[in-house]
């Protein structure tokens, strides 16, 4: 009994001591499944490139992997990012290149807890994710784009089932043309106004497509037109199918087209866009060209993101201590610059780039800094030995070049002559000036720095620290350079035309002498047999004043008196054309001044008796041309043409005035009407006899019409002309 009780015990001590056993095997096992879970990181990446072009990614783990990562992808740029939770990267790169099956390549960053692959692809394709014990593969499938083909196919197919349903059209000629700022112009006459037209750029190229068109044979070539000098090298048409395409090639990168149509003309212009237009074009749509990255992170520290972005870019950025906390940001395919800018931001941080190197600390701080670079600098300046240069000038005068140092204009209103320099004292025989500033701020040189003209040889001695030279010689190459000259010619045309026409009658009797002639004195005298004068017409005189011809009949006669009619006529004709032609040749922006003509003299009469004083009658032109960078010429215009008059009653002679003051624009060598001033006059007037006039046949007899009209018109017309240089520029 005893012994099974002791055999009893002997073998429960035996399981407990061996469920003991077993427990902390148990608890030690699942500590170290523990610590292994919690230690994994990823120890390599591999590729294997599979049928049909596709390609895996194998990420090899220190242990086995339970859970996906997280993942997401963007379309601009092509990337997919996996994130691994608790996981840690042992690669001896961050970056790999792998240039295969569509990989450019991956990035592993870790921070936080976590690991980040960022894969780069070509473009976005099909993809998945699997586990396989210790690894996680992804899967690229490159026949996603099959689904792009099929929809191409698909809708080339509706376009041609649509052409079908086109009246057939046709292409009647191809022409290119250089235009006036140097872009290309293809010119396309087509049969029918509402031709379907598709304009697209393919690859660099401009692509023109007309469904359901026929194409000249003559026209189905390759033209080659890089020697007219315009960013299109190539025009190309041929048939394909039903359809004519037409593939302009650009010579440069840098272009801009459009098209338009009207009146079965398509005209496509390509004009060049230079780098500043480009780069001022890119920087207004959006200013920030860094990579794109995506970011997902919850509580971070700040400086951990710098490391982020440091790893990104392979650009060296240095925190400042003061640059602390943490942060929550969630970004998704933005620009790295763009998201520095607004971390920044968030936590009042500025930045200071210098070359590969950013500098990331408190705005306050950058500030200081800034300034004390800039106490410094002074303090350099200060101790910086002073040179003497004599430079020569050669297009203009030094005087000028002097006032334009010491901040001031070189200019007069006039546009020519050199303003009067306040800056500087007498230098001798020189005629040079020489000035210090204590505010270098509005002036080209230093406070420390002199400048002084010798007139003689126009040369501007300038001594100042080797930087400011610099500046100085720049600023003198720059605009030491000859003006351009314009010759302005004007014609003043005045054009007089007249016309007037009198006619009158003179109806009266007279007496006749015994001998038959008219005329002796008043009455008739019998005894002697004289005759009387010639009656006074007793009817009318209505004479025209100074005819130029008459004619006179006698009516009826008897009992020595006879009945006259003599009727006179006058018509004048006159037409005049006064041209002036005044020309001037003048600088850009500078004014000048012709004028031609005389001086009238006329009286005064004052208590210091009367004197003689002249007045002016002259043709004046006074113009101010502006040469603009296209060409063109604006030009500040006052035309003047002054002539004698008629003489007043009082015997004083007037001056007739006829002036115009404008401004305008005006291509080279083109001309422009200012403006015109005509006058007209029409007059018509009669003189009767009353009641008499108003008879029927003869009641002309009794009347004098006198008809007048006379025209008078003014043009100015305005050609400028710009001098081209004698010899080129150096």
């Amino acid at each position: 009994m005893n012994n099974k009780q002791g055999g009893f015990c002997m073998s429960f001590l035996k399981q407990w001591s061996l469920m003991r056993v077993f427990v902390i095997s148990a608890l030690l096992l699942g500590q170290v499944n523990l610590i292994q879970a919690q230690e994994l990181a990823l120890k390599s990446v591999d590729f294997n490139a599979l049928s049909g072009d596709n390609l895996q990614l194998s990420f090899e783990m220190t242990g086995n992997v339970t859970t996906k990562p997280k993942i997401f992808h963007t379309d601009s740029p092509a990337r997919i990012v996996l994130d691994f939770v608790g996981v840690k990267s042992e690669l001896k790169q961050k970056k790999n290149v792998i240039n295969a099956g569509g990989i450019n390549s991956f990035i592993a960053v870790e921070s936080a807890g976590r690991l980040r692959v960022v894969i780069n692809l070509v473009k976005l394709v099909a993809y998945d994710v699997k586990l396989k014990g210790n690894r996680v593969v992804v899967g690229f499938n490159s026949s996603g784009s099959i689904a792009k083909e099929s929809h191409k196919k698909l809708t080339e197919k509706t376009l041609t089932q649509f052409a079908a349903l086109i009246p057939r059209q046709a292409i009647n000629k191809i022409d290119f043309r250089r235009g006036e700022k140097g872009e290309g112009r293809l010119l396309i006459s087509l049969s029918n106004p509402n031709t379907v037209v598709n304009t697209e750029e393919k690859a660099g190229k401009i692509e023109l497509s007309f469904l359901n068109t026929n194409l000249p044979q003559a026209y189905a070539k390759k033209m080659d037109v890089l020697d007219f000098a315009t960013p299109v090298a190539m025009v190309e048409a041929r048939k394909v199918g039903s359809k004519v395409k037409i593939i302009v090639t650009p010579a440069e990168t840098g272009y801009a087209y459009s098209s338009f149509q009207s009146d079965g003309l398509l005209t496509l212009e390509v004009r060049p866009i230079t780098t500043i237009e480009e780069e001022e074009k890119r920087k207004k749509k959006f200013p920030y060209t860094g990579e794109r990255l995506s970011l997902n992170f919850q509580d971070i520290e700040i400086r951990s993101v710098m490391q982020i972005l440091a790893d990104f870019t392979d650009l060296n950025i240095l925190a400042s201590d003061s640059v602390t906390g943490n942060l929550t940001l969630r970004l998704n395919d933005v620009p790295w610059d763009q998201a520095l800018d607004f971390i920044l931001k968030s936590k009042g941080l500025a930045k200071r780039q210098a070359g590969n190197v950013i500098l990331v600390a408190p705005t306050e701080e950058i500030r200081k800094l800034e300034e004390q670079e800039i106490e410094a600098q002074k303090v350099v300046e200060q101790l910086e030995p002073l040179k003497t240069e004599y430079m020569q000038i050669n297009f203009a005068k030094a005087e000028n070049f002097r006032n334009i140092l010491f901040g001031q204009s070189s200019q007069s209103t006039d546009g020519c002559s050199a303003s009067a320099g306040s800056s500087g004292g007498s230098s001798g025989g020189g005629g040079g000036g020489g000035s210090s500033n204590s505010d270098d701020t509005d002036t080209l040189i230093s406070n420390r720095g002199t400048a002084i003209v010798d007139s003689r040889t126009n040369t501007l001695i300038v001594k100042d620290t080797a930087k400011h030279l610099e500046e100085v010689r720049k600023m003198i190459d720059k605009l030491d350079r000859p003006v351009r000259q314009v010759l302005i010619e004007a014609r003043i045309v005045i054009a007089e035309e007249g016309f007037a026409q009198e006619l009158g009658v003179k109806f009266g009797a007279a007496y006749v002498g015994p001998n038959g002639s008219f005329g002796g004195t008043t009455g008739s005298n019998p005894d002697n047999g004289s005759p009387g004068d010639i009656v006074t017409p007793v009817f009318s005189n209505l004479a025209a004043s100074n005819p130029y011809g008459a004619l006179g009949m006698t009516l009826a006669s008897g009992a020595n008196y006879v009945l006259n009619l003599e009727i006179s006529a006058l018509q004048d004709d006159n037409q005049a054309e006064f041209v002036s032609n005044p020309r001037v040749l003048t600088s850009d922006r500078c004014k000048a001044t012709r004028e031609q003509g005389n001086e009238i003299p006329y009286k005064t009469v004052s208590q210091d008796g009367t004197n003689i004083q002249f007045k002016d009658a002259k043709i004046s032109l006074e113009v101010t041309p502006q040469i603009t960078p296209r060409g063109s010429v604006i030009m500040e215009l006052n035309v003047k043409k002054d002539v004698p008059g008629t003489f007043q009653n009082d015997g004083q002679l007037a001056i007739s005035t006829r002036e115009v003051s404008t401004s305008v624009q005006i291509e080279n060598g083109e001309t422009v009407v200012l403006g015109g001033i005509f006058e007209g006059e029409t007059r018509k007037s009669i003189s009767s006899v009353p009641w008499f006039s108003d008879l029927p046949l003869v009641g002309w007899m009794f009347r004098k019409t006198v008809q007048g009209d006379s025209k008078t018109e003014l043009l100015i017309f305005i050609t400028p002309r710009i001098i081209k240089d004698s010899m080129k520029m150096r």
